[in-house]
Formats: structure tokens, sequence, C-alpha cells
């Protein structure tokens, strides 16, 4: 296998070994995580992809390519958050696993785009940093066929990546239903060795999942069942995100995670894609979520800086009563 030095930073190019290696992932990160979800509420950074796509000309540019492309532009959003109360940095990987890449025509491996993705994030030196996967787009019939057995594999490859890098643990995020999780929860399952894993899903307005209806209570308790050691919601309305908090905070004792989105997306006459980002509406949400239980509370696609600020201010306010 041949490595790449980028900035002073080993990445391997070509195909990577099945064989994890589990000393080289981040267990004091892992262990604030836990420790601190247990004292109260943390702060996620804020969306990647979207505030990538806002830029000019880039609407039609995949989000994990400028994890290679642009990487300067990719620590700096990671560094803004932080710098503004971010405490968990969450990689620019939600569509990076070997099927996304092979689907947006991204030629690097899987282990470059994630390993870089990875140094980017810690470079804003956030106390933990959590690898973001999405659904890798692989049809599958039953357990144990083809289809099955490469969805596996791929989220197997691409949280193993984002562990051998540095990721303190692994968030599946924006699942739409159990086919889509089930896979996701065997394949990074076996390369977790102990690191904790977070699971999030899409609702809809009555706390359904957005792909087969489930409710967020069933769906939270199998991936409870796998080894969460969070769950939540994530890439829904703000009304949907409160409701799920108040259902979840009922279900469980164990940490809620919160992220909605701000609405859907427009073109400008320039082709370039905007949110109707509305910041006063998301901190007034999260007072509410942190009231009710939540944990881990941020904001998903559309809401920039200027909605982490918002929050970042009631949670500074509210953590000595919560």
């Amino acid at each position: 296998m041949s490595e790449l030095f980028v900035d002073g930073d080993r990445f391997a190019s070509g195909s990577e070994s099945d064989r994890t290696d589990p000393t080289t992932y981040d267990r004091p990160a892992a262990e604030w995580l836990l420790e601190h979800l247990e004292r109260g509420v943390l702060l996620a950074q804020g969306p990647m992809g979207s505030l990538l796509q806002s830029q000019v000309g880039a609407a039609d540019i995949p989000a994990a390519y400028w994890n290679i492309a642009e990487r300067a532009e990719v620590e700096r959003i990671h560094g803004l958050y932080r710098l503004l109360g971010a405490d968990i940095a969450i990689t620019n990987t939600f569509q990076a696993s070997g099927p996304a890449l092979a689907r947006d025509a991204i030629p690097e491996s899987v282990e470059r785009v994630n390993r870089a993705a990875v140094f980017c994030a810690r470079r804003a030196a956030a106390p933990c940093t959590l690898g973001s996967m999405g659904p890798c787009g692989v049809e599958w019939t039953l357990a144990g066929d083809a289809g099955h057995a490469e969805a596996v594999g791929a989220y197997r490859e691409q949280a193993r990546s984002l562990l051998e890098a540095g990721a303190s643990g692994i968030l599946l995020e924006t699942f739409c239903s159990m086919r889509d999780v089930v896979p996701a929860l065997d394949g990074v399952g076996s390369v977790l060795y102990g690191m904790p894993l977070l699971v999030s899903f899409a609702v809809d307005d009555d706390c359904s999942l957005l792909g087969d209806g489930l409710s967020i209570e069933a769906a939270c308790l199998e991936a409870l069942h796998a080894g969460a050691c969070a769950v939540g919601v994530n890439c829904c309305s703000i009304p949907a995100a409160t409701e799920s908090v108040r259902r979840l905070a009922r279900l469980t004792d164990r940490p809620i995670m919160v992220r909605p989105h701000a609405g859907m997306p427009h073109r400008t006459d320039e082709g370039e894609l905007m949110w109707d980002e509305d910041p006063a509406a998301f901190a007034e949400a999260c007072e509410r979520w942190c009231a009710d239980g939540a944990r881990i509370v941020g904001a998903c696609c559309g809401a920039g800086p200027r909605t982490l600020s918002a929050m970042a201010e009631v949670i500074e306010d509210g953590r000595a009563a919560w």
C-alpha cells in the first residue's frame, strides 16, 4: 500500500486491509464524551454539506469531495463552529461510504477521504469528533444475501477508516427506515471495540420514520438494543424534534440527541442553494429540548453559524439550571 503525505499527515492510498487496528482509536476523547453526556448538555457543530453547497458555484459538488479538493475550507468551517461554542465536531463524511463515493464519481479511496475528513475536523480542537455516516444506498432483500453483505461491508469499511483516523465515535445519522439502519448497525458494530455509537433518525411531523413509518420509539429501541449509547432525531422540523425529545425522554434514560433542519432549500436565480435560517426559532426550541432532557443539541441542513451561536447562548445561560 502506498502512502500520501499532506500537511504532515499520512494518508493511505489504494485498497485497505480488512483488519482493524483498535489500538489507534482515540479512547480519551470517547471517555470524555460518555462522561460529559452524564453531566449535562453538549452542543454539536452545525451542518457541513449545506454550508458547502450554498457557496457560489458549489450546489452540485458532492460534499465529500471537499475533504480532498478544498481541505482548508472544510477546516475553516469546523473551526468556526468550534469558535462559536461547539463541544462536538462532526466529520464531513455523511456520504463518504464506498457506494456513495462511486455514485458521486469521486475516485479517491474510502480510507483517504474519511481520514482527510477526520484530520480537518480534529484541527478545530473540539473535545471530541464524531464520524458521520449516512445511508450508503445499497438495496438488499434478505439478511445474508449479496446486497445485504455489500451494505454491511460498506459500513464496516467507512467506520473502520473513521475510527482508525481518530474519530471519537460513530454517528449514524438521517436514517429513514430500519432497512437502512440494520446493515449499518451490523457493519459498524463489528469494528467499534467499545467506542461510542450514536444513532439518529429522520422523522416526519408525526415522529415516524420517513421511509417506513415506524415510530421513533420503536426505531430507537432497536438502536439501543444494538448498543447505541445515544439516540435521537435529525434532519426533521423543529416541531417534530421537540415532540420526539419529549417522547424519547419517557422511553429511555440514555442520552437523547436532537438536530433539526432549517426547512427546505430553494435555488436563487444564479442557481445557488439557499435556506431560510431562523436562529431565534432554534434558540427558543433549544431551551425546551434541554429542559425536556436532551443531552446533545444542534442543527442540521440549512442552519449554520448564526443558529449555532444562538443555541450556544441558550446552553451557556441554562447549564447551571440543567
